[in-house]
């Protein structure tokens, strides 16, 4: 894992412990939506980075399986199309290296649908049962 997901990964880990210590306080409807979301938003961000960081130890592993002779380089009898595939896969990392960046506009974009969609539904419930606020 990469620094920039590292610190995102500690950042959203720590997050949600914070917001799981917090939940109890949260008592007004709206800000529970609010805390709902930004669960949401932590828990979805921390899976990401995790899902990208198994992808690329997947093909990292993957790539020492070519290594048939075991010597710690790939010679010209190990040296095929699948080889340079998962190399230039492991070699680029473009994905592994935004990341934090894409997971988090991701997150960010569903946990605020989540977060519209909880507070219409909050509305609704309110305005047919106001005796809950």
């Amino acid at each position: 894992m990469n620094y920039p997901s590292l610190i995102g990964f500690i950042l959203g880990v720590t997050a949600i412990i914070i917001l799981a210590i917090i939940e109890k306080k949260v008592l007004n409807v709206y800000l529970r939506s609010l805390w709902r979301s930004s669960l949401f938003f932590f828990s979805m961000y921390v899976l990401i980075l995790i899902l990208v960081f198994f992808r690329w130890k997947y093909y990292e592993m993957q790539l020492a399986h070519f290594d048939l002779n075991g010597d710690g380089s790939i010679g010209l009898t190990e040296y095929t199309d699948q080889y340079r595939f998962v190399r230039d896969k492991v070699m680029s990392g473009a994905d592994r290296n935004f990341a934090f960046v894409t997971g988090a506009a991701l997150s960010a974009l569903l946990a605020g649908l989540a977060l519209i969609l909880d507070l219409v539904n909050t509305r609704i419930q309110l305005k047919n049962n106001p005796i809950k606020s």
